[in-house]
């Protein structure tokens, strides 16, 4: 399927930003799963430059800025050709082993809750069959409630409250497939739905690592694997590490406003 996208993250300050740092990691992924046809990213402020290749196959870009007033856009836009390989991620380019995420951290803490998905789960006779099964369950979990978080939720605090959106689901499932020693990793990226679910513009889902058959990706706010209609751009431990734009600002008291617009339709 061919995906043709357009997504814009605008940051708004009240005051003069005397130096701004962004390091993006925007382009999509280098997989069997999806081949590039076209893409472009762009900045209203700076010049973007190419920095490096990181451990997990990441294009990163900087951009640096100063004395910005105003507004600040960064487009990444174009098409990507993708594949339904059954939710089965092949062709990486990775150099960082699998057992590195198995690794928690604050979002993803194991808490009493996470305990008791994983003895509704069983015992894992069949890896497989075990991550179906887990990504169901997480899938019950809570319930999808736009807005009832925000990106410093942790999985504890999302089944807490017993609602979320798909950031919170990955985190339980992430949280879940760790403490049964599977490594687990946050995905973030584009969904092209039939129905908007009115959530932050990206989507979220599960990269778990399986013997024999390598990371397999789930989707728990959505109870499936993921295919055709996915288009993966960055990974990490969890939502910050994953995040696709990251900035560091100096000698800035003002405030900061985001907004972000997403454009997404088949193309075929």
């Amino acid at each position: 399927m061919k995906i043709k996208i357009s997504h814009t993250t605008s940051y708004k300050y009240n005051l003069t930003v005397p130096k701004l740092i962004q390091c993006l990691k925007l382009y999509p992924s280098i997989c069997e799963n999806q081949e590039i046809l076209e893409w472009k990213i762009s900045s209203n402020f700076g010049k973007i430059i190419e920095s490096h290749i990181d451990a997990l196959g990441h294009r990163v870009q900087n951009i640096f800025i100063n004395n910005l007033c105003g507004k600040l856009k960064i487009t990444s836009e174009g098409i990507v050709n993708t594949k339904n390989l059954s939710g089965i991620v092949k062709g990486l380019n990775e150099k960082v082993n699998p057992i590195c995420f198995l690794r928690e951290t604050k979002l993803t803490e194991p808490c009493k809750k996470i305990k008791e998905i994983l003895e509704q789960a069983g015992e894992i006779k069949d890896q497989i069959e075990f991550t179906h099964k887990l990504n169901l369950i997480v899938s019950n979990s809570i319930e999808y409630v736009s807005g009832s978080t925000t990106t410093s939720t942790s999985s504890t605090e999302a089944l807490r409250q017993k609602k979320g959106v798909c950031q919170d689901f990955a985190h339980i499932l992430i949280s879940a497939a760790r403490l049964s020693n599977l490594p687990a990793r946050y995905v973030n990226g584009f969904l092209l739905e039939e129905t908007k679910t009115g959530e932050n513009t990206t989507h979220a889902w599960v990269e778990i690592f399986l013997k024999n058959l390598g990371w397999i990706a789930f989707d728990p706010s959505h109870k499936k694997c993921i295919d055709e209609n996915y288009v993966r751009i960055s990974v990490g431990f969890d939502f910050i590490d994953a995040s696709a734009i990251k900035g560091v600002k100096t000698n800035y008291d003002g405030k900061e406003y985001l907004d972000t617009k997403l454009n997404i339709q088949n193309c075929q």
